[in-house]
């Protein structure tokens, strides 16, 4: 397991999107329900996407976060070209993806796995590589502050 220590912005955050995009299926965000103001907030987050869209769930947990008895939206998306300049278009950073100006806690998946795990709120990022190649890679994004956690 990676923790990045750092919020990537800018061009780190482009890099490593473009890593995620080459490396993961799928992406999620959520939208906390449980939140009342939030209730109705980002309706239309299927359509950002377009066909990118697969589904949206209420789910109580996704890899950053248990909510244990409430739930939230969370919106899972194919990784394609388009869905990466949406997300390039709407934010400069991984901790950007909050409420109340965005969706939270963007998380990609390879292979239904946990792949990149972010909680906006509590600031913490996760990358779980497969292969000694993955974790090269991510080594190699300039900017990218990192530190391998063993267990």
């Amino acid at each position: 397991m990676i923790s990045v220590t750092e919020n990537p912005v800018g061009k780190t955050y482009e890099a490593l999107l473009d890593f995620l995009f080459e490396t993961c299926d799928t992406f999620q965000l959520v939208v906390r329900s449980d939140i009342l103001k939030y209730e109705h907030a980002f309706q239309d987050l299927n359509e950002w996407f377009g066909d990118s869209f697969i589904e949206v769930l209420e789910q109580h947990e996704w890899p950053s976060t248990n909510l244990f008895d409430d739930t939230a939206k969370v919106y899972y998306f194919k990784t394609t070209s388009e869905a990466k300049d949406k997300l390039l278009e709407r934010s400069n950073s991984l901790y950007d993806w909050s409420l109340p100006d965005s969706p939270e806690d963007l998380c990609f998946f390879k292979d239904d796995e946990a792949y990149l795990s972010v909680s906006s709120e509590l600031e913490e990022i996760y990358l779980y590589p497969t292969s000694d190649e993955e974790v090269a890679k991510i080594k190699n994004i300039n900017g990218l502050k990192t530190v391998e956690i063993s267990f």
